[in-house]
């Protein structure tokens, strides 16, 4: 199995332990992913000029040399697929293309890493290289982007992929009705009291639900949900202390990874425990 990577900012930046975890598990698993080369920013929030926004992914899936499109992050994901959308305006596209080298020809089919693992992969495949059967619990978290808009893998109001990956590694998937609620994240920057309110939510029915760990698919989430607890701790006088892992971190760990190989040491909320509840080596 091969596909176009493209790892957006954070792999590089903030979510570095996230990129340890991805090139391990997916070298296990066997599946290779080709880092589209000089790739840029796929446009997130930040962008407001439609062109420009939809140009910057459309250069990043005109990259995809007839493979599909693989990326970790779900605001990489879903603005992928909204730019997918939106150049079937031809007028759009033409503009587009004409400040694109590499044209854009509507072939490239954007996927999350979650995607490939569920769907392609397959689940059964992956219960084969489990070597570590985790009993834990754990919180299957989505957050806002990954399935909306429109997906081919999971329901957008209620999905079931994470819970049955989570399932599939030995873990109980616990019941967590905030599973597809903004963390915050996108807003942190510009209203932080409001961005912390909103984690502040997540993280305490998290916490209510008894799980060993929250498990996350997006580095904005995990950045909000992991670096973010202390200060939510703070301002709401409240104690969670709720590890707050990667999707891949937690296979990993079935897989009979080293923690180190994974990056679970490089978190803001300590994973000690939880490894030592695995039974990981640390």
């Amino acid at each position: 199995m091969k596909y176009s990577y493209y790892p957006g900012c954070a792999q590089h930046g903030t979510a570095v332990d996230y990129r340890i975890s991805v090139e391990a598990v997916f070298s296990r698993l066997g599946i290779e992913l080709e880092e589209v080369k000089n790739w840029n920013c796929c446009g997130a929030v930040h962008v407001p000029d439609r062109t420009v926004k939809t140009g910057l992914s459309a250069r990043t899936l005109a990259s995809a040399r007839g493979l599909d499109m693989a990326t970790p992050c779900n605001l990489c994901y879903s603005n992928l697929m909204r730019a997918r959308t939106t150049l079937e305006d031809s007028a759009l596209r033409t503009r587009v293309n004409e400040a694109l080298a590499e044209k854009y020809d509507g072939n490239a089919k954007p996927k999350h890493l979650l995607e490939v693992i569920v769907k392609d992969l397959g689940l059964l495949k992956l219960t084969q290289q489990v070597k570590n059967p985790l009993k834990i619990k754990a919180v299957p978290y989505y957050g806002c982007l990954l399935t909306r808009p429109e997906n081919n893998f999971d329901s957008p109001q209620n999905p079931k992929s994470l819970d049955d990956l989570i399932l599939s590694l030995g873990a109980e998937p616990v019941k967590y009705y905030y599973k597809t609620k903004c963390c915050g994240g996108p807003i942190l920057l510009t209203d932080e009291e409001l961005a912390l309110g909103l984690a502040k939510e997540l993280l305490v029915m998290a916490k209510e639900t008894g799980a060993d760990c929250m498990v996350v698919t997006c580095p904005m989430c995990h950045l909000q949900l992991d670096a973010k607890q202390k200060a939510v701790e703070s301002k709401f006088n409240i104690k969670i202390d709720l590890p707050v892992i990667y999707f891949t971190q937690l296979m990993g760990l079935a897989m009979g990874l080293d923690p180190k190989e994974l990056g679970l040491f490089q978190h803001l909320v300590p994973t000690d425990k939880l490894i030592a509840k695995i039974g990981g080596r640390q």
